[in-house]
């Protein structure tokens, strides 16, 4: 399941098939972030309710970081992206006192629209409203 956090819209709903392309929403500042980005996490199963990245630290969840790799491409906005916070960044770390265990991105340009950027079908499996960490989310299971 790769996870889609601080979304300031989202334009699917629960269950719904996305396709390469398909429009999942746009970029915000919900939840704790600090600024408008996008962050994107993926563990392994079929997610339906929040987890955090303590519980992806502690083992609760177990992270995919080859599947997560990805999703990093210029495809995910349409346009060049630029990695914000790295997977497993020391000063986040050192910050906020756990493990970064996803990627935090923007677009270098053009709209904040995020799209599906995978050729393989992912469904929709839970879009969260207002989660006092993660904002506006989106969780999408996938084959690997």
């Amino acid at each position: 399941t790769v996870r889609y956090a601080h979304l300031d819209s989202v334009f699917v709903k629960e269950a719904q098939a996305l396709k390469e392309g398909d429009i999942i929403g746009r970029m915000g500042n919900t939840g704790q972030s600090t600024g408008a980005h996008l962050h994107l996490d993926c563990v392994e199963g079929r997610q339906a309710k929040v987890y955090t990245l303590q519980e992806i630290e502690a083992g609760k969840y177990k992270p995919s970081i080859k599947q997560l790799n990805h999703f990093i491409d210029d495809y995910l906005f349409g346009v060049p992206l630029r990695i914000t916070t790295y997977y497993g960044e020391p000063d986040y770390q050192k910050q906020f006192g756990k493990v970064h265990h996803g990627y935090d991105v923007v677009p270098v340009s053009g709209d904040k629209l995020i799209k599906w950027n995978r050729s393989k079908v992912g469904f929709v499996s839970a879009i969260l409203q207002n989660h006092p960490g993660y904002g506006n989310c989106v969780y999408v299971t996938f084959e690997a």
